[in-house]
């Protein structure tokens, strides 16, 4: 598989896509999970058979030493007060590398299930450093459907009011193939051998506000607008407009973002506010709203805090990076042979300088 086959981006069409395939159609067809799948393997599952793989991932997780290694690393955490959501959460990650004695890969689909199981675990992460005081149990899962409303459930006191949020999920779960900064950094890491664990840690590190950590802001000022928004959409369109950049709009490649208009088709209960908001900043502007907007208008809705916002999206994203850190941990360092790499450095490039 080729590095810029996982995800990319097609330009003339306006459309991104997974494993060649259209992200949006795979949002509507299929469960996140398959997508995960489908993403790790190219094999597209039916639902009962991913319901089956998620069962037997999820019973085989509990038994791993890394839940033990979590749960005592919460532990240790507790008093530990200056610490943030997303720092608790990237010091759980370090320890989400499964022993070595729980890793036996006698063929590919030992090593999918593996991977399975790591995409399991998130969620359980969120709730421990969502709650440094509250005692987190991981569950056993026996069905896609399960995973994804426990998923809902570790973000917010708040349960949102659909079933399932299965289909956002699947719209975050691609990306720009090796050009998006969290992707490039897992790549980089992986290109150095360094265990998983790391990458994962240094991609989130990657979120920054022009990228995948935006949605923080969003949250925010959706959140603040409260009463504003539900009376003048123009007062709340000024607000939000007050000070640039606009949060989650307008995108350096993508000349409109179709995950939003999905989204807003497909969740309409609820979302009438914020779909209005940003089709007015639209119309004033020219700029469109982008997938940050997106995510902070599903977790203003669902009282998701800020920082929670940004975790959302990189557990979305992590079967994507996953993929990528297999990818470049198998192949040459810088993506060249040694002997490519002399004849083209042979003088040092002037933009380095």
């Amino acid at each position: 598989m080729e590095n810029d086959v996982l995800d990319r981006y097609d330009l003339d069409n306006n459309t991104l896509f997974i494993r060649e395939e259209n992200i949006l159609q795979l949002a509507h067809s299929l469960h996140y999970l398959q997508n995960v799948w489908f993403t790790l393997s190219g094999e597209v599952l039916s639902l009962t058979e991913m319901d089956s793989r998620v069962a037997i991932a999820s019973e085989a997780l509990r038994q791993q030493e890394r839940v033990a290694r979590i749960a005592s690393t919460w532990k240790s955490l507790q008093n530990v007060i200056q610490l943030d959501v997303i720092q608790r959460f990237m010091l759980l990650i370090m320890q989400s590398e499964p022993h070595v004695a729980d890793i036996s890969y006698s063929c590919e689909a030992d090593r999918l299930q593996h991977e399975l199981t790591t995409v399991l675990l998130l969620p359980w992460l969120i709730e421990l450093a969502r709650n440094p005081q509250k005692v987190c149990l991981l569950p056993t899962l026996s069905s896609c459907q399960a995973y994804s409303r426990w998923f809902s459930s570790t973000l917010s006191e708040c349960q949102p009011q659909e079933n399932d949020i299965s289909y956002m999920m699947s719209l975050l779960l691609g990306g720009f193939g090796i050009v998006a900064p969290t992707t490039a950094t897992v790549r980089f890491i992986a290109s150095t051998k360094n265990s998983l664990n790391y990458a994962l840690v240094g991609a989130l590190c990657a979120a920054g506000p022009a990228h995948l950590g935006a949605c923080q802001r969003v949250t925010t000022l959706l959140s603040s607008l409260g009463d504003t928004l539900e009376q003048s959409v123009s007062a709340a369109a000024e607000v939000y407009c007050a000070n640039r950049p606009w949060p989650g709009f307008g995108h350096p490649v993508m000349p409109r973002d179709t995950r939003v208009d999905a989204f807003f088709e497909h969740y309409t209960h609820g979302f009438g506010k914020y779909q209005a908001l940003s089709e007015h900043i639209s119309a004033q502007s020219g700029v469109n709203p982008n997938v940050d907007y997106l995510i902070g208008s599903a977790c203003s809705r669902w009282h998701v805090a800020p920082e929670v916002a940004v975790l959302v999206f990189f557990v979305c994203r992590v079967p994507i990076l996953l993929g990528h850190y297999r990818l470049r941990y198998h192949t040459h360092s810088f993506g060249m042979s040694s002997s490519e790499l002399r004849d083209k450095y042979k003088a040092l490039p002037k933009h380095w300088l």
